[in-house]
């Protein structure tokens, strides 16, 4: 203690022991908390279970709870693949998919953590999300492909919840709308090896209820990294849209 203060103001002996051990695991909890987070820094892919080559299912292996309008829209596309005839997707026009069905292509994503954000940034098509850590939703957020994301940390798992869509976010060939709110759950597994995304998906116009999907995705080499890939360079199957 400063010992001008301590001269003014005399603390009885006990008093200080106390603070200063007050002071000392106050100091502990401080680093404790600061070294809590994961470290989910890398490069990473993509299950093969879990990719967009997949159709996804809920977290129990059954399929999704489609409501009827996107049911009828889902089978008219499948009708039109069965038929030999093209199926536009997000890919092809070159709109980004959304961060759930980004991370489920079979190309590589870097995660760049820092202690107020997580950046991810996708080897197709150069997309990005970020999650920003104990943080609000923007009061008026513009929609958008990604959304309006903020995570928090509950023990060694990541949460992040995002609204905001713009209705134009992919499933496969099931299309999220403007309504839907996710919140996504992932934690390290495997010793690190592998990333755990437990997916709750609230979409009151696409789904006839609540459901969750599980993706995992494998750490990759260390010295691995995010190469580029643009799906329209040298692209001979460009969509025609006269033809939809």
């Amino acid at each position: 203690m400063n010992s001008a203060i301590q001269g003014a103001v005399q603390v009885p002996r006990g008093l200080r022991i106390v603070l200063a051990a007050g002071f000392t695991v106050a100091g502990l909890l401080g680093a404790t908390a600061a070294k809590a987070a994961p470290d989910f820094s890398g490069v990473w892919q993509v299950s093969r279970p879990y990719s967009t080559g997949i159709a996804p299912v809920t977290i129990d292996g059954q399929p999704p709870p489609i409501a009827p309008a996107a049911k009828a829209e889902l089978d008219y596309l499948n009708a039109r693949e069965e038929a030999g005839k093209q199926v536009i997707h997000n890919t092809m026009m070159g709109w980004p998919k959304g961060f759930i069905q980004a991370s489920r292509n079979r190309l590589d994503f870097q995660i760049v953590q820092e202690p107020k954000q997580l950046s991810f940034f996708f080897e197709e098509d150069s997309q990005y999300a970020f999650f920003y850590l104990d943080a609000s939703h923007q009061a008026k957020a513009t929609p958008s492909f990604m959304g309006d994301s903020v995570a928090r940390w509950e023990g060694d798992t990541l949460v992040v919840d995002t609204v905001g869509l713009n209705g134009q976010t992919p499933l496969n060939s099931i299309q999220m709308s403007a309504r839907a709110h996710t919140v996504m759950r992932l934690r390290l597994i495997n010793g690190g090896k592998s990333l755990e995304n437990i997916i709750t998906i609230d979409d009151p116009v696409a789904f006839t209820r609540t459901w969750q999907m599980k993706v995992i995705y494998d750490r990759r080499p260390p010295g691995e990294h995010v190469m580029e890939d643009v799906y329209a360079e040298n692209n001979r199957d460009l969509p025609r849209l006269d033809d939809q």
